[in-house]
């Protein structure tokens, strides 16, 4: 039995296309941080960027398996992912300030 809380409309479609915008936003603040800091500061924001790349993919599995798991009535996945997302976020936080 579906859920009533499942949206088969539009909704997973502009939140997808949401979390793709920030995606590329972050890519471009990455790439202006990288023009302006200094070489060690860069090599940190690769290992970032690589890390939020990761990070991006598993986000984009995991809301699949919602949306499958919302469609089915089933239970939702863990919050693992949504936890190394603020992780990566507050660490992105705490490397802006030290740059400054």
């Amino acid at each position: 039995m579906p859920s009533a809380l499942f949206d088969a409309g539009l909704q997973p479609e502009r939140t997808r296309l949401s979390w793709q915008r920030t995606a590329l936003a972050a890519v471009g603040a990455l790439l202006l941080t990288l023009r302006a800091a200094g070489f060690a500061v860069s090599w940190a924001l690769v290992l970032v960027a690589i890390a939020a790349g990761g990070l991006y993919l598993a986000a984009r599995a995991r809301a699949g398996a919602v949306d499958r798991r919302l469609a089915a009535g089933e239970g939702l996945p863990g919050a693992g992912t949504l936890a190394g997302l603020a992780g990566l976020t507050v660490g992105l936080a705490l490397l802006g300030l030290v740059s400054l």
